[in-house]
């Protein structure tokens, strides 16, 4: 059973902070097809997204993912948190403290991702809780994306 804290009980939520990422979350299979939906959606056609041909020339070999499919893809790969936090009216996205991109993901490369609680603290509209996210592909060891990822937890109204 996963433990439930309350969105208030700072010091309980800080509790849950641990320098160790927890386990892997899905795999999930990056292909051309994602790659050419999201730059139809986005306008991110850049050649080395899109352009097979040109691509396999260029400085990667083959097309790449774009850096903001890989991170839209987080909620699909994210490991499912060691607590619930409860008795919270809403949460929402907050921002980040940090992104990069660091290795590029191809078409049939698998990814996976782990977290890591790193941040606790009161907030005047309730509780902001701050989590590292990093994607790998699977059986690298370099990340590829690291994430600093921001939310907030509201009381409710």
């Amino acid at each position: 059973m996963t433990v439930q804290i309350r969105f208030d009980d700072v010091s309980s939520l800080r509790a849950m902070i641990k320098d160790e990422y927890g386990p892997w979350g899905p795999e999930l299979e990056i292909t051309q097809a994602m790659i050419d939906e999201f730059a139809d959606l986005t306008g991110d056609r850049q050649w080395i997204h899109v352009d097979v041909d040109r691509a396999n020339d260029g400085p990667f070999g083959s097309t790449i993912a774009q850096g903001l499919l890989t991170l839209a893809m987080g909620p699909r790969i994210r490991t499912p948190d060691a607590f619930e936090v409860i008795g919270h009216g809403n949460l929402v996205n907050y921002g980040s403290d940090g992104l990069r991109f660091l290795e590029p993901i191809r078409p049939g490369d698998v990814i996976h991702a782990h977290s890591r609680l790193t941040d606790v603290v009161s907030h005047a509209m309730g509780t902001r809780m701050q989590q590292e996210i990093v994607v790998h592909i699977v059986d690298h060891d370099r990340p590829s994306v690291v994430f600093s990822a921001i939310t907030l937890y509201a009381p409710p109204a």
